[in-house]
């Protein structure tokens, strides 16, 4: 598929897919951090327990839709920039580094944008 045709270059569909999946491992260290114990490692097998089966599923459709959140952010966050950039690997980092961050807060972003847009469509409702 020919992206040139409407408009964008090899740097903006790099970008794309380079916040992508940087939203997707920002998800992952977000995912990571939040069943790790922050005080260190575990010390016996006492503190390290194996889940039941039915809990392994039910997390392992949280991390996917985790990582699914994650990478859609990604990408919407890359739309943004699309065209604006100076095509240099500095930007180019940067703006990837930044992927990472929105990954990691991808559901917090997703619900503060949910809010906001809620607040706004009853404030015109009330204005009518």
């Amino acid at each position: 598929m020919d992206f040139s045709m409407i408009g964008f270059t090899a740097f903006d569909f790099c970008l794309m897919l380079a916040c992508t999946v940087g939203g997707v491992f920002g998800s992952i260290a977000q995912a990571i951090l939040s069943i790790i114990r922050h005080d260190g490692p575990p010390r016996s097998l006492d503190e390290m327990r194996i889940a039941p089966l039915d809990v392994q599923e039910v997390r392992g459709l949280w991390l996917g839709m985790r990582l699914f959140v994650g990478g859609l952010l990604g990408f919407v966050f890359a739309l943004y920039f699309i065209g604006m950039l100076e095509p240099s690997a500095s930007t180019f980092a940067r703006i990837w580094a930044l992927s990472f961050v929105v990954g990691f807060a991808a559901p917090k972003i997703w619900a503060l944008k949910g809010e906001r847009l809620v607040s706004r469509l009853e404030s015109e409702e009330r204005g009518v």
